[in-house]
């Protein structure tokens, strides 16, 4: 089933598709990269489909798709780019068990990336250096803010992951998945998540997205904050890209 997003007017899928049947069905040549038409991407993405797709494999080809993050940027190709990951990524956690190999870990990283450079920050910063809404100006970021509900799906069963890394890596890519309203009821569950990873976890970006998360949802950061933490989050707009910062934007 599909149901139509009101500002691309476009419909999404409300489950993640049949990665095989969405790399055949997808017109390659028609989407841009950073480095022309995506005709060639097939040619990397084939290989994820593989059963028996080793770590080293993983990363190559997962290398070869940077043409579609280019410099943190949302290209025509890269909406359905994340969604055929996302689908491999289900596809491959159910194969393989509930718990994250290499693979899956390398698959939802890539995600987690992609999740941070659609989020609510970025098309803000969007809005602030043009002189008309970011997303009219720029459908491929509509596009792919339409599909954080389904891309939802394939990262929230890594948020109870043995592996901690997994679990932290999933949690940034579905606290910027859940920005989307229609996502609006796991944010407590989220919440929760949040919390742990602040009593864990030292690395400072994760640590901003976690209490900025908190503090737009709401909920009560009082003992979570530690001093070298601040206020600046994926909500104010003095957050940083992870590559860079606002006074070079990444378009």
């Amino acid at each position: 089933m599909t149901t139509t997003d009101p500002h691309t007017n476009r419909p999404e899928p409300e489950a993640l598709p049949d990665p095989s049947a969405l790399l055949r069905g997808t017109n390659w040549s028609s989407l841009q990269t950073a480095t022309g038409t995506a005709r060639k991407l097939p040619q990397a993405l084939i290989r994820l489909l593989e059963p028996d797709l080793t770590v080293p494999e993983a990363r190559k080809t997962l290398d070869a798709l940077e043409p579609v993050r280019h410099q943190n940027t949302i290209y025509e190709a890269t909406p359905v780019t994340a969604l055929l990951v996302a689908a491999l990524l289900a596809r491959r956690s159910a194969q393989h068990g509930v718990e994250a190999d290499g693979v899956c870990a390398l698959l939802l990283a890539w995600l987690a990336g992609v999740a941070c450079d659609s989020d609510d920050a970025c098309a803000a910063a969007g809005n602030r250096y043009g002189d008309r809404d970011y997303q009219d100006g720029c459908p491929a970021m509509a596009a792919l803010r339409a599909l954080r509900p389904v891309l939802y799906r394939a990262v929230s069963p890594f948020l109870d992951d043995a592996d901690a890394a997994v679990r932290d890596t999933a949690l940034a890519a579905a606290l910027a998945f859940a920005e989307h309203p229609a996502l609006a009821p796991h944010r407590d569950n989220l919440a929760r998540y949040a919390r742990r990873l602040l009593l864990t976890n030292d690395t400072q970006w994760r640590r901003r997205q976690a209490l900025g998360a908190l503090r737009a949802w709401g909920h009560d950061t009082t003992g979570l904050a530690r001093p070298g933490d601040d206020d600046r989050s994926p909500y104010t707009r003095d957050f940083c890209f992870l590559d860079g910062d606002f006074a070079t934007p990444p378009f």
